[in-house]
């Protein structure tokens, strides 16, 4: 039976220096078209795994976009076809850069891009304004083994989508999943904050990866521990994080705030449309940071008027106020 949480006081956290991905990510492409069965292996194996299926000419675009962000800051040379790291450190921190907007969108929503979004999802899909952009140099930002659900209440309702923009074998440091480990509730230990997984609770032959290259997607299902390995080439690796949600049925907006209370938020969403929606203890608010949950209290007095957020809802119900990331 699935539990929601563990606590084990005292225990180990899991490293990305514990995990050795030894199994090969398998691709789905020969379920496209029967959406029952690409659920089916999502819901069992924790991922969905599409190769070469978007556009070579959105992703031509859109490493074109990202490679003139890597050469205002150094990360790679004037012309550069490769991301070949020129050694130059880099701070880090600009995952929701606005030096990005519009990067993913236009990738995103490009026709047949579009088209393979509504094969994962089984309908018309819509681009979430939640984005990272990844272009991380030898060495840099590593993100630990985690499950997504767990930090986004409310991920069920969209999907979220890892997009390689240039080569990510093996050794630039692309994902690893622990298959099959989705339908154990969540790993992270209450325990001990930041509540990151425990080592020994994940088995460790149920970690694999692959190499995977431009054209690629990796589906997550919200309950798949997954991590980024390290980077040990001479190359940044260039990927973008982002969700789609259905079209028709959205349960994710980009709004302003008209209004904060401890009990509810007050909001215009970008078509001019004012909503309420009910916030309580259940309510994952990461206004300020992405990955950091604020209490309450701190939200109420730090969020000011106009501030533009993601709203993730069911109904009437704020299941998470996030920080906005246009995309």
């Amino acid at each position: 039976m699935a539990v929601e949480s563990i606590s084990l006081p005292g225990a180990e956290p899991l490293t990305v220096n514990d995990i050795n991905p030894v199994r090969e990510l398998e691709d789905c492409n020969h379920l496209l078209g029967d959406h029952e069965a690409l659920m089916r292996f999502h819901d069992e194996k924790g991922y969905i795994l599409l190769r070469d299926v978007i556009s070579h000419e959105a992703l031509d675009r859109c490493r074109e976009e990202m490679f003139a962000f890597m050469v205002r800051h150094g990360l790679i040379e004037p012309g550069a076809t490769e991301p070949v790291w020129t050694g130059k450190p880099f701070p880090g921190g600009m995952e929701e850069s606005p030096e990005f907007s519009g990067i993913s969108r236009r990738l995103v929503e490009h026709p047949e891009n579009l088209k393979v979004m509504a094969q994962i999802l089984g309908e018309p899909a819509a681009m979430i304004p939640i984005v990272q952009y990844r272009t991380y140099p030898p060495g840099g930002s590593i993100t630990g083994p985690h499950q997504d659900g767990f930090y986004s209440p409310g991920i069920k309702n969209y999907k979220p989508v890892w997009l390689p923009i240039t080569n990510c074998e093996r050794e630039v440091g692309g994902l690893a999943v622990a298959v099959g480990q989705c339908n154990s509730g969540y790993f992270h230990n209450l325990a001990v904050p930041p509540f990151n997984i425990p080592l020994g609770v994940i088995p460790a032959d149920s970690w694999a990866t692959t190499d995977y290259y431009p054209g690629d997607v990796l589906v997550l299902n919200p309950y798949a521990p997954h991590a980024s390995m390290p980077n040990t080439s001479n190359r940044c690796r260039v990927t973008i994080d982002t969700r789609v949600q259905s079209a028709a049925h959205p349960r994710v907006l980009l709004a302003d705030v008209l209004e904060a209370k401890p009990d509810s938020i007050r909001v215009r969403s970008t078509d001019g449309l004012e909503r309420n929606f009910r916030v309580d203890d259940d309510t994952f608010i990461r206004i300020e940071h992405p990955g950091v949950r604020q209490s309450i209290e701190d939200y109420v007095a730090n969020t000011e008027v106009g501030r533009r957020i993601v709203v993730i809802f069911d109904g009437d119900h704020a299941e998470t106020l996030r920080r906005a990331s246009e995309g």
